[in-house]
Order: C-alpha cells, then sequence, then structure tokens
C-alpha cells in the first residue's frame, strides 16, 4: 500500500512513486536528488548588463526605458532564484530534469524524497531477529 507523503501542484511522492507531470519514478530506483536554478546564471548577466546601460546613459535614456533597466536589474534575479529545477539521477534516467517550479515547492517535495529514500534504506539495512538465527 503507497502512503502519500507529499502532494503539491504536479508533483506527487509517495512511499513507492515519485511522480511528476513529465515522468514517474520508482523510489527505489532514484540514486540522487539536486535542486538547481538554471535561470539564475542567465539572468544575472542581463542584470549587471542593465545596470551599466542605466549608470552610463541614464541622462539619454527616456524614462520607461529607465524603467525597463531596473525591472532588468531587479525582477529577473529575483526570478532566477525563485524557479528551479528539480533534477533525479535513476538507474534509467542520468541527470534527468523532473520538475521546473517555484523553489519552496522543490525543496520540500525534495525533503519529503529524502525522508523516504532514507526510511527504505534503513528498512534493508535493518537486520530481524530471524535472520541472526
Amino acid at each position: 500500500m503507497q502512503n502519500i507523503i507529499f502532494r503539491k501542484d504536479d508533483i506527487v511522492v509517495s512511499t513507492a512513486l515519485f511522480k511528476t507531470a513529465r515522468r514517474s519514478y520508482r523510489i527505489s530506483d532514484i540514486e540522487k536528488i539536486a535542486i538547481k536554478r538554471p535561470l539564475l546564471w542567465f539572468s544575472l548577466p542581463i542584470a549587471i548588463g542593465s545596470f551599466a546601460l542605466l549608470s552610463s546613459f541614464q541622462p539619454y535614456l527616456y524614462v520607461h526605458e529607465r524603467w525597463f533597466c531596473m525591472a532588468g536589474m531587479f525582477l529577473l534575479p529575483l526570478m532566477g532564484w525563485l524557479i528551479a529545477t528539480l533534477n533525479v539521477t535513476s538507474k534509467a534516467y542520468t541527470n534527468d530534469v523532473a520538475a521546473i517550479g517555484y523553489m519552496p515547492t522543490l525543496e520540500a517535495a525534495r525533503n519529503a524524497l529524502d525522508t523516504v529514500i532514507f526510511q527504505a534504506n534503513d528498512k534493508t539495512n535493518t537486520v530481524s531477529n530471524t535472520d541472526e538465527e
């Protein structure tokens, strides 16, 4: 019987299955889980460029162009910080992007996955009294 540990949006973590909108993974096949922020690395050069443009050419820019540069400076890195990917390495998939979404949701899903995987490992590593005899 599967107990659902975590469910939010398209992500479901149960005791035997990890299901996303793209794929389903058996918990026993998952080897590694990682959360990455790939959009942050693309947004930082744009934010730095917007700052450089604003500081160098401010007297020559229209008001709406200044607002556009300020939005690029602040909103793009913020969005890059809050949007992340949950990567799963399993026996079948190597570093597969399982889910893309809001960082706190993916962190909660990762914590639920860690809990389920550690419980499964504890059950397999435990020696029962009948095995010792």
